[in-house]
């Protein structure tokens, strides 16, 4: 079998990674890597169990002698958030990633990489191999289900399911960077239900806004990047003030952790209007700053559409969208330049005669994460939209006296021959659900560099990541000295 990733170091976690990017493995639909996972295994001697939901460790022993060295959990997750371009005809149920080395990067053809989390289990896949370390204790490698869409793995884990109570998860984004806390959150939803009605002497236009970067909703909010959904309804909103339009179809986002690249609507205007609709599209369109966003393309075509909603759910819908809160809410007064609590309108879908609008939000601050959830409420009885919210979730946050913190520090510190950045992460971790399993739970995360996850921008930085998997290998031979 030939490799295109084969020359870049460290060779056994490249081969894994482009292993594991051959096999279909998008959330929820984890089953072959499961299956891979099981072969792989076998063929290297390593211990393999499943839970009921799909979680899977592997288990390499300690070496003989060493049974009472604490045992290390390497955690990643085998999922992966499966987006690509307009333009690509990729299949993410059956076609391997396309993937491609350029200028020093690892990235994929007009699809996201999975280097999120593909590139964590390669690192704790290889260290499970790795002949050279010795006197090390029992090592475990934990790899959750469906943690992309809904943390459904890691929330119906076993505490039995493994041994260790020193970790060491693998979904960080920045190489050089220890993360010591992460993001919880939860949602709102806002559903405007209408009866769609025939109306004589209009014709029906498709607005659409492509191109967009879009990027991860808890590593990329701070980036300037625009909202699709948002966008294209402040578009439809200003041009509703000069022509009565009504909203047909609005459709937008494909995830609610990803900020939405593309969106489109169909809406009904005069007939006699309808020139004049483009005319004011085309001229809003050229007043944007695409200075950060090149790729934004904004149209305006016609479509076979007859009924619509009401005026009124039409001003209420563009009005809302139009308001929601898109980015930074609050920033960390803990660490520097990191988002607190943030939201993202990740998803609009127009189904059963209703547009619903569903909102992210990530916070590392109850108190503050709350306040945004009563912000996000309020808005909702403003505009006297049915609002719908989940349970927030609280974040995570390391002891920062933790033994294996500072051995963490020291090994990265030695292999590179620089210290460490510690910090905080806006993205959401399953560090927070593993550390309320044991009481003890000793946890720190790590990562390569990887860009833009969860879009078709994707891409790791090789530079960086022989560097983390030789300091992750001293952490693991060193654990006898906690």
């Amino acid at each position: 079998m030939s490799y295109l990733l084969e020359g870049l170091e460290p060779a056994p976690v490249w081969m894994i990674f482009e292993e594991i990017t051959r096999i279909p493995r998008c959330s929820k639909h984890e089953e072959k890597v499961q299956a891979y996972l099981k072969t792989w295994a076998t063929e290297h001697g390593i211990e393999y169990k499943k839970d009921d939901v799909g979680n899977v460790l592997l288990t390499r022993k300690s070496d003989e002698g060493f049974n009472e060295v604490p045992a290390l959990l390497f955690q990643a997750h085998q999922d992966m958030v499966c987006e690509k371009t307009p333009e690509s005809s990729h299949n993410f149920a059956k076609d391997p990633i396309p993937l491609m080395v350029e200028s020093g990067k690892v990235k994929a053809f007009n699809t996201s990489l999975g280097a999120d989390n593909g590139l964590g289990m390669a690192l704790a896949m290889a260290l499970l191999i790795d002949e050279n370390l010795v006197g090390n204790g029992r090592i475990e490698a934990l790899f959750t289900v469906d943690e992309e869409a809904g943390f459904t793995g890691v929330r119906n884990l076993d505490p039995d399911f493994f041994t260790a109570t020193h970790m060491i998860n693998l979904d960080s984004e920045e190489a050089g960077v220890i993360i010591v806390s992460s993001a919880g959150g939860g949602s709102t939803t806002y559903t405007i239900k209408y009866r769609p009605k025939k109306v004589d002497k209009r014709e029906a236009l498709r607005v659409s806004i492509d191109g967009l970067q879009g990027g991860h909703s808890g590593v990329d909010i701070h980036l300037p990047r625009y909202n699709a959904n948002k966008l294209l309804a402040q578009c439809l909103r200003k041009l509703h003030k000069e022509i009565t339009i009504r909203l047909a179809h609005f459709e937008g986002g494909t995830r609610s952790n990803v900020i939405p690249r593309n969106a489109y609507a169909d809406i009904l205007i005069p007939s006699r209007h309808t020139g004049n609709a483009i005319e004011f599209i085309d001229e809003w369109a050229s007043t944007i700053d695409k200075t950060h966003e090149p790729g934004l393309v904004v149209s305006a075509t016609s479509v076979g559409v007859g009924s619509a909603a009401p005026v009124h759910e039409t001003e209420k819908f563009l009005d809302l969208v139009s308001e929601i809160p898109f980015g930074p809410k609050s920033w960390s007064p803990d660490y520097d330049d990191l988002v607190q609590t943030s939201n993202n309108n990740g998803i609009i879908r127009t189904e059963d005669n209703a547009f619903k609008i569903m909102v992210s939000s990530r916070t590392c601050d109850l108190k503050d994460g709350y306040d945004n959830q009563r912000i996000l409420y309020e808005l909702g009885q403003k505009y006297k939209v049915k609002t719908d919210q989940s349970e927030l979730r609280s974040g995570w946050k390391a002891d920062p006296d933790s033994k294996l913190l500072k051995l963490v520090e020291t090994s990265y510190g030695t292999v590179s021959g620089r210290k460490p950045k510690v910090t905080g992460i806006h993205g959401g971790l399953e560090c927070g659900v593993i550390a309320g399993l044991k009481k003890d739970m000793d946890i720190v995360s790590m990562g390569p560099t990887i860009k833009y996850p969860h879009s078709p921008s994707e891409y790791v930085e090789v530079r960086g990541v022989d560097t983390l998997y030789k300091a992750l290998y001293m952490t693991a031979s060193k654990m006898r000295s906690l």
